[in-house]
């Protein structure tokens, strides 16, 4: 409410948060896992004497290097920007409360950048021990650097007892940390031999593609147990209300809920596929569609896990839509419009109640809903409402509807809200 709302018509904030956020997770998880990767093929290569084996995996670091450092970094760049302008009020507690996480995280990410070139340009150059460690270092900085995020993005789902002692270490090593680290793991690794099962897939020479195809089918297979575990680890650990908001399965948390382990399992069955004797023209076919699902466990993952702190950003601090219960008592009492500091219509009035509406709309409604954008459209859902029965839906929220957050605002602004929705919906049916 202290920020200027970021205005979208065609498309709602979630839906590009969510868009940016999994492809950098994506990739962010395989630099993750790649490292020891290259580590470990580079290893098999030096051992079995395969000049093609090492060459393929000077190749595979070079891909390695330009999708994680240059795409990834980008789209790290890109979540930074898309939730500072989406959801401010979040972004800032973030960067306060674990300033020094950051900062830390930081440092690890820039010894990954150093560390990764000098590994890739000291193929042939250094010993083969030395070249080694410093792979080792890569990807040890890697990890380190998911730990890291790894904190701060469980506290957002449970704080747990941050919540009475605002203590750091509290935040930090929160209730879900530990099943979402290794969840993470396994994922990191996995993701790392399903790159890696594609590119080995194309070595044209057959003693260097069996040697590096043995090498990532461990890589892609051996994670999933461990996923799985981790998995049902992590809904054990999450307390009462976000357990249930994720097993209530709304509309848009079903598809991907249940999807998640029949994903998990047909990866499962590829990667045994490739401990048989394929067909040499499907196994570029088979590898490519296993890093398809691997994107797709990574997407079902995030958004139940996104999903599943409704109606908050940040458990019990704030809101969905960006406001603090505190504010949102405030403007109970003085009116929304009065306390959203860039409104650019300060009271309800006749004169301007479609006006006021669409300004409450941008405040509390947008980050969530869209009006016919294609993620949670809110004109299904008033289609056959008359403006009482519209404005009946809104005073449920937070009560009859959990998973939102409440109406703050005076009985007028809602009615004003009510008139805005209404109008546009019926706009749109001419």
């Amino acid at each position: 409410m202290d920020y200027p709302v970021w205005q979208l018509w065609g498309i709602n904030g979630g839906l590009l948060v969510a868009i940016i956020s999994v492809l950098h997770v994506f990739v962010a998880q395989f630099a993750v896992g790649g490292g020891f990767l290259l580590v470990h093929a580079a290893t098999r290569a030096e051992r079995a004497g395969s000049a093609e084996a090492t060459f393929w995996v000077k190749r595979f670091t070079r891909f390695f290097l330009l999708l994680s450092m240059v795409f990834g970094g980008v789209s790290g760049v890109g979540i930074w920007v898309i939730i500072s302008l989406i959801s401010p009020a979040a972004t800032s507690l973030l960067v306060h409360r674990f300033v020094y996480a950051w900062a830390t995280e930081w440092v690890f990410f820039l010894g990954e950048i150093v560390a990764l070139l000098v590994y890739y340009y000291g193929f042939g150059k250094m010993r083969f021990e030395d070249h080694r460690n410093v792979g080792l270092l890569y990807g040890l900085f890697a990890y380190l650097s998911l730990f890291m995020i790894n904190g701060i993005i469980t506290f957002m789902l449970t704080p747990g007892a941050w919540m009475q002692t605002q203590g750091f270490w509290d935040g930090f090593f929160n209730p879900t940390f530990w099943p979402s680290l290794l969840f993470r793991s396994a994922l990191c690794a996995m993701l790392s031999g399903l790159f890696g099962l594609v590119w080995a897939s194309l070595i044209d020479d057959e003693r260097a593609r069996e040697l590096m195809t043995g090498v990532t089918r461990l890589w892609a297979l051996v994670p999933i147990p461990f996923m799985a575990v981790g998995a049902w680890w992590y809904l054990g650990a999450l307390p009462a209300p976000q357990l249930e908001m994720v097993l209530r399965r709304t509309a848009d948390i079903r598809p991907f809920l249940e999807a998640f382990p029949w994903v998990l399992a047909a990866l499962m069955v590829g990667g045994l596929a490739f401990f048989t004797r394929l067909p040499s023209g499907a196994r570029v076919p088979v590898a490519a569609l296993l890093l398809v699902l691997g994107l797709c466990q990574v997407g079902t993952f995030e958004w139940v896990r996104e999903t599943g702190r409704r109606p908050w950003i940040v458990h019990g601090v704030i809101w969905s839509n960006g406001i603090t219960p505190e504010a949102g008592a405030k403007s109970d009492l003085e009116g929304m419009l009065k306390v959203a500091r860039w409104s650019g219509v300060k009271q309800v009035a006749e004169a301007n109640m479609h006006e006021a509406g669409r300004e409450l709309w941008q405040v509390q409604c947008a980050n969530c809903h869209g009006l016919g954008a294609p993620m949670i459209d809110i004109l299904p859902r008033i289609a056959n409402r008359p403006l009482t029965g519209v404005e009946a839906l809104i005073t449920g929220q937070g009560a009859l509807q959990g998973y939102m957050p409440p109406f703050v605002g005076t009985p007028a602004e809602r009615r004003a809200l009510a008139t805005y929705l209404v109008n546009e919906r019926d706009a749109r049916r001419h």
